[in-house]
């Protein structure tokens, strides 16, 4: 019976996952060698249970991230009816309004848009409020809101954003938006190659916790494969599992140029790490991964922003805009990606 070395053993192992060599067919020596291998399996067992994969990782994020709403646009000239406010630009067609106050007294006040040299009704767009309404502003008292820019519109072609009130042609609050405003976006990196077939397209960076992998492939063969984060260039074993698109973090099945939705777990950011791949836990074996560029402007995620999107108050559907993260959704988010990669 021919008995393998330890590290020959490992050196296999590495084979049989970068797919050069079958499975290794193993069996133990009797006396001295084999209690060693059972000392070591009992060791790494041990050890297993002690350590979570990315656990300190985790403990080590702060919730400094969840100050990030965008690029700050200005905070609204406050002229009337205790309107006050700090206004973010989070897409190239979504504002978020930080501390928003409104004290519902105004007759006919509604949020506008235009592209004139100062706020007026005139030829400019009213928007829904937050819920989606279309109804007169009703009172706002230090609150957190999303609007959405007009179908067609985005933040290049209006210059200012206001309260007006219409029937008295007032301005109630506004702030000015300039030409050159860097406002986040999706941005592209990388696609993925490497081993058991592991590849993609571009991968877009949808927002500071989302990503998104078109045409993904894995031929399914590893036994403990994991979508994988981390700080550094490369992966490690210090690195943190990624949930799959159904959100488990079981060993990754075969995909076929699929394209998938990932979330970042927790308060979790691309700004935290500097890689994305897939990573055998079992044998620490990286099958392929790209880097995070360390300087992104992307929009923050609804979970960072603590709201939902803006949805109609008729049949409570969705408005068009960024998919909810959680559903299966590849498909509109792949529409809400190209519509702001300009």
């Amino acid at each position: 019976m021919f008995v393998f070395k330890r590290q020959t053993i490992y050196d296999l192992c590495l084979l049989y996952e970068l797919g050069v060599c079958p499975r290794p067919s193993i069996k133990s020596a009797p006396g001295p060698l084999a209690d060693t291998s059972k000392r070591h399996k009992s060791t790494r067992a041990n050890k297993k249970r002690l350590s979570i994969p990315g656990e300190g990782f985790l403990a080590q994020q702060t919730t400094a991230l969840q100050g990030y709403y965008g690029t700050k646009i200005a905070d609204l000239t406050e002229l009337h009816h205790g309107v006050s406010g700090s206004v973010y630009a989070v897409d190239a067609r979504t504002l978020f309004l930080k501390n928003f106050n409104y004290d519902g007294e105004g007759p006919a006040a509604y949020f506008y848009v235009g592209n004139t040299r100062a706020p007026s009704n005139k030829g400019a767009h009213r928007l829904r409020d937050e819920r989606g309404r279309a109804g007169v502003l009703r009172r706002y008292r230090n609150e957190d809101i999303t609007l959405s820019l007009p179908e067609g519109k985005t933040l290049r072609d209006i210059r200012w954003f206001a309260v007006w009130c219409d029937d008295f042609s007032v301005n109630f609050g506004d702030v000015q938006i300039r030409n050159d405003l860097d406002f986040p976006r999706p941005t592209k990196i990388a696609g993925l190659s490497g081993v058991h077939d592991v590849t993609s397209d571009n991968i877009v960076i949808v927002d500071a916790q989302t990503l998104l992998v078109p045409n993904f492939s894995y031929d399914g063969e590893a036994p403990d494969a994991k979508f994988w984060v981390g700080r550094g260039p490369a992966p490690t074993s210090q690195g943190i599992r990624i949930p799959d698109e159904n959100g488990k973090e079981t060993p990754l099945r075969r995909y076929d140029k699929k394209t998938i939705v990932l979330t970042l777990p927790g308060d979790l950011t691309v700004f935290d790490i500097g890689h994305f791949g897939v990573w055998c836990e079992a044998f620490t074996v990286d099958f392929g991964h790209v880097r995070i560029p360390d300087q992104i402007n992307v929009p923050p995620s609804l979970k960072m922003l603590g709201i939902s999107p803006q949805v109609t108050n008729v049949n409570r559907r969705r408005k068009p805009g960024r998919p909810a993260a959680g559903t299966d959704s590849s498909g509109g988010l792949l529409d809400y990606v190209g519509s702001l990669l300009f």
